[in-house]
């Protein structure tokens, strides 16, 4: 049984967790994601960090914050993170909240469901104040829109662009030769880019969360299960054992 892993990046992070369960997979990305040049906005992030008084970093993905640090001279984050005490920090999910942790955030604030809605009503319950928010071009707007009706200043800037890919995926051939057993879609993109290449097709859907559940769903896609959490852990578990249950 084939796996089919899309996601732009750190694919191979999901293959490790899967393999430990005797799952093999095939990568093929469906998305690109590149920097937007966007210095203007890095420096206001920057400054809105480093301005006196409380303030949230939040990490709505991997790539956002490592988008960010290297649009920042060598340490820098690390030495705002020790310097800025009134800086808290939150994060979307398990890999984003090791990420924060990494350079040097203590506490760590996370919503049970890692999704941006769930997140952003936990940030909801607190003060309002800034929050500094690096995102993609396609970031869904339910943090900033519920932050905002709450009286939270949002000070969000798109610093990475995700898209669909130029060319035909090899896996397209695949699937309809009926080569693949299963597709994992970690993100509503993700999910839109599989539609758009292969169409509704009859492959089980694996979602990574509820989100992307939803998108999935949306587009006409049976979705056979969804992992409690983000985490490649997770995601490969849940995968493992309804392949187990469905095994013929």
């Amino acid at each position: 049984m084939s796996i089919l892993l899309i996601r732009a990046n750190r694919n191979e992070v999901d293959q490790s967790a899967l393999e430990s369960y005797g799952v093999d997979c095939i990568v093929d990305p469906y998305l690109s994601i590149a920097k937007v040049h966007n210095p203007v906005g890095i420096a206001r992030l920057r400054e809105a960090l480093i301005a006196p008084g409380n303030k949230w970093l939040v990490a709505t993905s991997t790539n956002a914050l490592s988008f960010f640090q290297a649009e920042l001279k060598t340490g820098e984050l690390q030495k705002i993170i020790q310097t800025q005490r009134d800086l808290r920090f939150a994060a979307i999910g398990a890999e984003t909240e090791k990420q924060l942790r990494e350079v040097g955030a203590e506490k760590v604030l996370r919503s049970s469901e890692a999704d941006s809605q769930s997140l952003a009503k936990v940030i909801a319950e607190t003060e309002p104040c800034p929050v500094v928010i690096p995102s993609s071009s396609i970031a869904m707007k339910s943090l900033s829109q519920t932050l905002n009706s709450r009286g939270f200043e949002l000070i969000e800037e798109v610093i990475y662009a995700t898209e669909s890919v130029t060319h035909i995926p090899a896996s397209v051939k695949q699937i309809a030769a009926n080569q693949i057993s299963g597709v994992l879609l970690r993100s509503p993109s993700a999910a839109r880019a599989f539609v758009g290449f292969n169409g509704i097709v009859d492959l089980p859907v694996f979602c990574a969360g509820r989100t992307t559940a939803t998108q999935a769903g949306v587009l006409g896609l049976t979705v056979s299960a969804v992992s409690a959490d983000p985490s490649p852990e997770t995601v490969a578990l849940t995968i493992s054992e309804y392949l187990k249950a469905h095994s013929s």
